[in-house]
């Protein structure tokens, strides 16, 4: 009788561990979804039955999620700057050349990529929102941070941070815009300036 009861306790842990799992998925497959809606058609475009119809589901699964639109729109724009951050990860552990990083990572952020979609699209809302605006804010810090410990340079990370914002919207507004010919003109300056930090500007 006593290895039945225990049994029986057993079950409700392990559905319980199930059901987290489950969850967390449904929370990346909404993440996934809001993420797609805001590179296609900007983040004010975003609402729950919007992302319930993309998902195929109803709203109140995506509510039962999160707790309203904020929420989501926040997991979304941190997704997208995980995204970010990984994918400049190689680039600048592997280098100490500020131009030449400079050069490859605004290069990434000039690609077609949906988290350079997805940042260009909240700074847009910044303009207009509070909320769109700090978030802005703290993911420039966080991944300024972030590009400040690869390169061991913080002057270095504001100047790539900036680059990478700066062309990505030249070619936002202008599909012609041509990236190459700025960002060889940025690499020469850059290679030209020197810094007390520990990153080797230029040779």
């Amino acid at each position: 009788m006593r290895a039945l009861v225990l049994v029986n306790q057993g079950r409700p842990a392990s559905t319980r561990r199930a059901r987290l799992d489950v969850g967390g998925v449904r929370r990346q497959q909404i993440v996934t979804a809001v993420r797609t809606l805001i590179a296609t058609e900007g983040a004010g475009s975003v609402t729950i039955a919007r992302i319930a119809d993309a998902m195929g589901t109803s709203r109140g699964v995506v509510n039962h999620h999160y707790k309203n639109k904020e929420d989501i729109l926040q997991s979304a724009l941190q997704s997208a700057m995980k995204d970010a951050s990984a994918a400049t990860d190689q680039i600048v552990s592997e280098r100490t050349d500020l131009a030449e990083t400079t050069g490859l990572v605004v290069r990434l952020a000039a690609t077609d990529s949906d988290w350079r979609q997805v940042y260009i699209a909240f700074l847009a809302e910044a303009i207009h929102h509070d909320f769109a605006r700090t978030m802005i804010a703290e993911t420039d810090r966080t991944f300024r941070q972030h590009l400040s410990r690869a390169l061991g340079d913080q002057s270095g990370a504001a100047v790539v941070l900036a680059l990478m914002r700066g062309l990505a919207l030249q070619r936002v507004v202008n599909p012609d815009f041509d990236t190459e010919s700025a960002l060889s003109e940025a690499c020469k300056l850059l290679g030209q300036w020197t810094h007390p930090g520990t990153m080797r500007i230029g040779s």
